[in-house]
């Protein structure tokens, strides 16, 4: 498995595959399906499988106000796609030169220029060239004219309707968890780096890891959940406070866990925060004693339903 960044520096052991092409955000089921049906039609031709995903949505740089928080990292999301068994990863820089490639030229050039691809498999809402003109049944018309084939997956169910990233943040931004995580057929884990906060917890016998989540990486509603982290190699529970820290007159939203057993300094290190369920909204404490008693709840219930 290779990861390559940008379409130039695409070596030659990835041209010639089959591709599946897309964002990719979430790598929940339905973009499994895809990676499922890619690896399959690879297989059957004898050549290798290849994803071309990219560094940012195409929203982020045309509509700006609009484009959407990410389910997952950049670094997440080439880590699940290799884990779908996808040979070469290659991330294309969304840049206004691409953009505004027509979907004749989107074709010729990057398909057929740059991939030099044999197939091609995208999902049933695929879009692709400038103004999003070219559909799957545009694709599927002219692709076999340059020698590609084209699979087309249909959208994969669950709970009553289609899989999508749209509908995974919106899950996560009511903060129900166990609904988003059935979407994207795994727990959903917010990658950050654990830096120094206030040091509040510490105080109250309960010493929290802060955590700076990535760049316009969603985050969860406020409230407590129950998670865990791999720190060292080894697994542990915890409770994760989304919130302002109202029993201490916080204003700026903040993403503490404590760690049911964990004792250590892992300042600077980045974890990924794995989210279970919910556990309740966030309170109001009279006391820090009131909210220490909390805590110490919270993580006999994280704990006692593993």
């Amino acid at each position: 498995m290779s990861v390559t960044f940008g379409l130039e520096n695409i070596p030659h052991e990835a041209r010639g595959c089959a591709v599946a092409i897309g964002v990719f955000d979430g790598v929940h089921w339905g973009h499994r399906a895809i990676f499922d049906e890619l690896v399959g039609v690879a297989t059957s031709r004898g050549i290798k499988s290849a994803a071309l995903t990219f560094d940012k949505h195409p929203t982020e740089l045309l509509a700006p106000s609009r484009a959407p928080e990410y389910i997952s990292t950049l670094e997440q999301r080439i880590e699940l796609i290799q884990a779908a068994g996808v040979d070469e990863v290659i991330v294309a820089e969304f840049n206004q030169e691409l953009a505004s490639l027509s979907r004749e030229d989107f074709m010729s050039i990057v398909l057929r220029g740059f991939l030099r691809a044999r197939h091609i498999v995208v999902g049933s809402n695929f879009r692709f060239g400038r103004d999003r003109e070219g559909d799957t049944r545009y694709l599927m018309s002219n692709a076999p004219l340059l020698g590609i084939g084209v699979n087309v997956v249909p959208a994969v169910i669950v709970a009553g309707g289609p899989v999508s990233s749209t509908r995974v943040r919106a899950l996560l931004s009511k903060g129900d968890i166990i609904e988003a995580n059935k979407l994207l057929g795994r727990r959903f884990a917010l990658r950050g780096t654990v830096v120094r906060g206030e040091q509040i917890g510490r105080t109250i016998g309960y010493p929290t890891a802060n955590i700076q989540p990535g760049t316009r990486q969603i985050i969860p509603a406020r409230g407590v959940y129950v998670v865990e982290s791999k720190i060292d190699h080894t697994s542990y529970t915890g409770v994760c406070n989304i919130g302002r820290r109202p029993t201490f007159g916080g204003h700026a939203q903040t993403i503490e866990v404590h760690f049911s057993g964990f004792q250590g300094d892992i300042y600077g290190h980045t974890l990924d925060v794995t989210f279970l369920r919910r556990l309740r909204d966030e309170m109001t404490f009279e006391s820090p004693d009131m909210l220490a008693d909390q805590i110490r709840k919270d993580l006999e219930r994280a704990v006692e339903t593993q």
